[in-house]
């Protein structure tokens, strides 16, 4: 978590030793109706990380429309909005969501662009191995649109159209995360980008030099790798290595 997100220029949030103020939010969340606490001890600015951009606010509520807008992203687009607590499972919230940043671990709103038909009829998707239920589930509630792909005996799981952070020359791009036949036994490692990431700062990205094909395609190898535990990490542990790894790189 950017230590730097939801904290005052001039201190950390709410010391934990102090007594609630009446109406914290139990649950961990903040909602329209004001069931958060009060905190008298700083007056801001208070930041948040929107899909990489990192916005200031003088109040610490802010509605997710306001800070959407206030990004630079447009909020009538058709957005899943993912509000990722450090901690708690992934949220989706809507454009009227009233965001408490006093409330500790929040970290970032993840915007994905839902698939819109407009009436036609869209590609199929191409599934040649089923990933774990779960993992189709997690994939489904991000809203990403995603393939399973067998290529010369290595199976694939390509994400398409990616979003990107900002810093970089694109703003999304097609991921592939090879899927071993023993996975979950076997762990999920690295991943793939197509077209490549450059930064938009001409800085050299470590360890992304190697090209990978699948399906005819030249991918970016993103040598990335994390412990792995059988019992406990899946396909959503191993994209938590692809949201950390991507806005890494910019922050250099």
């Amino acid at each position: 978590m950017n230590p730097e997100i939801n904290k005052p220029p001039h201190g950390g949030s709410r010391d934990e030793k102090d007594p609630p103020q009446h109406g914290d939010d139990h649950d961990g969340h903040s909602h329209h109706h004001g069931d958060h606490y009060h905190d008298h001890h700083h007056d801001g600015p208070w930041k948040l990380n929107v899909q990489g951009v990192v916005i200031e606010s003088p109040h610490p509520e802010i509605v997710v429309r306001h800070a959407i807008k206030q990004a630079g992203f447009n909020p009538d687009t058709p957005w899943i909005i993912i509000l990722k607590i450090a901690g708690e499972p992934k949220k989706e919230v809507d454009l009227n969501y009233m965001i408490d940043l006093r409330h500790k671990g929040i970290e970032k709103l993840r915007l994905t662009p839902r698939q819109i038909n407009n009436g036609e009829l869209g590609a199929a998707r191409r599934v040649e191995f089923a990933m774990l239920p779960q993992d189709e589930r997690h994939l489904d509630d991000l809203g990403l649109r995603w393939e399973t792909l067998v290529d010369v005996g290595r199976r694939w799981l390509i994400l398409r159209n990616y979003p990107v952070p900002s810093g970089y020359r694109r703003s999304v791009t097609d991921i592939a995360i090879e899927v071993p036949v023993s996975y979950p036994g076997a762990q999920l490692d690295m991943f793939y980008c197509s077209p490549p990431l450059a930064l938009l700062s001409g800085a050299m990205i470590e360890q992304t030099q190697h090209t990978e094909t699948v399906t005819g395609l030249p991918f970016q190898r993103w040598s990335r790798h994390r412990p792995w535990e059988a019992a406990r990490d899946t396909l959503a542990t191993h994209l938590a290595l692809v949201d950390e790894s991507l806005p890494r790189e910019v922050e250099r």
